[in-house]
């Protein structure tokens, strides 16, 4: 799809049958409201933030976050990539490339993605090219969105990381915001497996896995079927695994969308893309929050998915 150049589907062929992994609000196709922005008319599988963070939400709770979010909000949500109308400049049976160019004022000039059916395995290959018009430093971050099974921990994640830390505009008063293993998430005073979702009870819950140290895997324990996120962990060293499940109201939400968006990132969670590029908690640490681009070289960023026989 165009708008946002966005993945709104794809069906992986397992010797076991077809596998859908990909999430697809319930409204794609009947959203026209210019005031809603693209990604969220077209919401579905798989698209790019850059900047990644572009909003104004705040972190009352957490004076090592709050005392940095004093911008006001910057544009749309993860930048134009995921707002505007793209143009196709090419396409084939087994791939497509779909480009943006920026507003004369931005420090980026150019973006290309570009979308493939890996041949002989099922699986699917992405790459997003950033020509910059200076020197600049900004977040970044790509979202690809997979369904929830209906079951409660019956979606099995596995990643290997440093340290995670809970989203600080969710992380309450005396709660403790990092921690060490996805089966044991602060949460309200209490511990939570995020290793297995969805969540029971139902809940959003927002958290980064700081300097990921290979791909991610997700199982369907009931479908016999999982997937591979791989990326390149040098530009995105981190993930943020955004659980929404029908938490969200408003339009074009009406507490609809259930997902697990499963996001490599060089940001501070989805927080101003100014925070990334400053100091903040996490690159103080010694893990990118952020991206350089540069006139001088196209900067790609690499991912994949792949569908397997779990």
């Amino acid at each position: 799809m165009t708008t946002s150049a966005m993945l709104t589907d794809a069906t992986f062929r397992l010797p076991n049958g077809p596998f859908k992994p990909f999430a697809r609000a319930p409204w794609v196709g009947t959203v026209d409201d210019p005031s809603i922005v693209g990604h969220l008319r077209v919401l579905a599988g798989d698209f790019v933030g850059l900047p990644f963070g572009t909003g104004g939400r705040q972190a009352p709770n957490l004076p090592e976050w709050s005392a940095l979010m004093t911008q006001s909000p910057k544009g749309t949500i993860h930048g134009p990539v995921a707002h505007e109308e793209w143009t196709i400049v090419s396409g084939d049976d087994r791939t497509v490339t779909l480009a943006l160019d920026y507003e004369p004022h931005s420090a980026v000039r150019r973006v290309e993605r570009t979308i493939t059916a890996r041949e002989g395995g099922p699986a699917l290959d992405f790459s997003m090219r950033i020509f910059a018009r200076h020197k600049a430093t900004m977040s970044a971050g790509l979202h690809p969105n997979f369904r929830l099974p209906d079951n409660p921990g019956r979606l099995e994640l596995k990643l290997d990381f440093q340290f995670g830390l809970t989203h600080p505009g969710q992380t309450a008063v005396g709660d403790s915001q990092e921690f060490s293993s996805l089966s044991s998430v602060p949460r309200n005073g209490e511990r939570v497996d995020m290793s297995h979702i969805p969540l029971s009870p139902r809940t959003d819950k927002n958290v980064l896995l700081c300097g990921a140290t290979g791909p991610l895997t997700g199982t369907y324990l009931d479908e016999g079927a999982g997937f591979e996120l791989d990326w390149d962990r040098d530009l995105l060293p981190s993930l943020m695994i955004w659980h929404t499940d029908g938490g969200i109201g408003g339009e074009p939400w009406n507490n609809q969308f259930r997902a697990v968006g499963l996001e490599p990132l060089a940001s501070a969670f989805d927080l101003h893309t100014d925070v990334s590029s400053g100091p903040n908690p996490i690159n103080k640490r010694g893990i990118r929050t952020s991206i350089d681009i540069d006139p001088a070289q196209p900067l790609e960023v690499k991912h994949s998915i792949r569908a397997f026989v779990a």
